[in-house]
């Protein structure tokens, strides 16, 4: 009889341990938080002690919600936020908070690294299908060379989130190659899928500080018996190498054939598709990955602040929205949606650009930020609300339109993501779009399910990733308003036109 999994979705404000069967199906979860540090402008850590901690709280309750004793587990996988910086010593110790991914401090030293055009072509282009911005792995190493040589000197290992996790639970210093490939220093060309040597010696970063690399399904290891007391799990319990968020929301997507489309929405937003060829647009500031599926890349646009713009608004206005959804007894984000759906779309003609941490793909501009524009007295809160989720769908829209370009145009979008449990979202979505938005079930799970699934592909249960298609369902389909999406594609230019006509103001404000 098949074992369960635990899959471990590891994010930016909390983790979430879940057990799931290998079909993928989860039985129980549970969740533990840590604290996101913001010490200078454009900073964001962490500490990896607080991960553990919360990963050792959140799977002992998940397992004692599952019903099953630790012997049940047959295995460990992994989804974890990508781009982090995690500097260790000989005994594996942290050096320094973690500098994650929403992190954008490296911007001279990514300025330096792309170089003029033609050697980011030649360098970094041709040999990791991308190139290194104020956020990747590659330019914070440097910058912590370059600022704190002597954390940098006394550096063993230089890990990624996952990586951290994986030395916790086996003793072994592993990463996969999607995680690998982020790092914008792994030559990820077919029958590469090794960390070049040319870059790293241009980056002035020695090659034995880097992590092995495997693919996703592999089993790195087992539980040690410190890890395997910590978890409340068996010692000997196999260890898949698991995936970074992106890749494992891939696969619990669903979209898992090439130039099939799936998008998230939860603190930030991407649009990926699996593809057999690395494909590349610089002018949209997209890129190819390696896949959780070792015979893949996923083409990835990613936009850094989505749902935590609705979040900051619930946090900071939203007392109100509190105290009515706890008298009904309903999640606060229910009745957010409800008062959102009450105005007309378009907002009366209220943009919101939700680039609330500077932004990633189409801008690459760590300074940009957001707001709301043509706000006036006509406006009531029905629009303010109404306004961030058709902001964050318009500037999904100007991802997919990339995304198109390279691959074709799409008929329809599997929506994952905290975002795709609101119909209301998923519906403006559509008419923004014009694409048919497939919400899937479960679809905050997405992470743990892909984790999960990629685990039993490597232990056997499935031949290849493309079988997955059909184990993950569809809760609910919304096809595109033609009324909605005439005011939407008058509105859409508009949007756009405002970070042409405010970039420079918001250089001079943010540099």
């Amino acid at each position: 009889m098949p074992g369960y999994i635990m899959a471990w979705d590891f994010g930016t404000s909390s983790v979430k341990a879940t057990i799931c069967t290998v079909k993928g199906e989860l039985v129980s979860s549970a969740i533990a938080g840590y604290e996101l540090y913001h010490p200078q402008p454009d900073w964001a850590e962490q500490n990896p002690k607080e991960w553990w901690a919360a990963t050792t709280k959140s799977s002992k309750e998940a397992l004692r919600a599952a019903k099953i004793k630790p012997d049940d587990v047959e295995a460990i996988s992994i989804s974890a936020q990508m781009a982090g910086l995690v500097p260790v010593d000989k005994n594996g110790e942290p050096l320094r908070p973690a500098i994650i991914w929403l992190d954008s401090r490296a911007h001279d030293q990514a300025r330096k690294l792309a170089g003029n055009i033609l050697s980011m072509l030649i360098t970094f282009v041709r040999i990791t299908g991308g190139a290194p911005g104020p956020k990747d792995v590659i330019s914070k190493i440097v910058w912590l060379r370059e600022n704190e040589p002597h954390v940098f000197e006394k550096a063993y290992k230089l890990l990624d989130a996952k990586d951290y996790l994986i030395y916790r639970c086996t003793g072994e210093y592993v990463t996969s190659w999607d995680c690998a490939s982020v790092t914008w220093m792994f030559d990820s060309r077919k029958g590469r899928m090794r960390w070049s040597e040319n870059i790293c010696r241009k980056a002035g970063i020695p090659m034995e500080k880097l992590c092995d690399t495997v693919p996703s399904p592999t089993v790195v290891g087992e539980l040690t018996a410190e890890a395997a007391k910590d978890l409340g799990l068996k010692k000997g319990t196999q260890v898949v190498c698991g995936c970074g968020d992106i890749p494992a929301a891939t696969v619990g997507s669903g979209a898992v054939r090439e130039n099939q489309v799936h998008a998230y929405i939860g603190t930030s937003s991407w649009v990926v598709a699996p593809v057999t060829k690395r494909k590349l647009s610089i002018s949209y500031y997209i890129g190819s990955i390696c896949s959780a599926d070792p015979t893949k890349y996923i083409l990835v646009a990613e936009q850094e602040c989505s749902g935590v713009c609705y979040q900051w608004l619930k946090n900071n206005l939203g007392y109100r929205y509190m105290v009515e959804a706890e008298k009904e007894g309903v999640d606060v984000y229910n009745v957010m949606d409800r008062i959102a759906a009450e105005a007309e779309p378009g907002s009366r003609k209220l943009i919101f650009t939700p680039w609330m941490f500077g932004e990633r793909c189409p801008l690459n501009d760590h300074t940009v930020r957001g707001g709301f524009i043509n706000l006036s007295l006509i406006h009531e809160d029905r629009h303010v609300l109404r306004a961030i989720l058709e902001g964050v769908a318009y500037h999904i829209k100007w991802m997919l339109e990339g995304v198109q370009k390279l691959i074709g145009q799409v008929p329809s979008i599997n929506l994952i993501g905290g975002g795709a449990q609101s119909d209301v979202w998923c519906q403006i979505l559509a008419d923004i779009t014009g694409k048919k938005i497939r919400q899937m079930k479960d679809p905050i799970e997405a992470g743990s399910r892909g984790a999960a699934l990629t685990a039993a592909v490597g232990l056997g249960y499935y031949k290849s990733f493309d079988e997955l298609e059909k184990v993950v369902p569809v809760r609910k389909e919304f096809e595109p308003n033609p009324e909605n999406k005439e005011i939407y594609d008058e509105l859409y230019p508009k949007f756009k036109l405002i970070y042409k006509k405010l970039k420079k103001m918001y250089r001079e404000l943010n540099e």
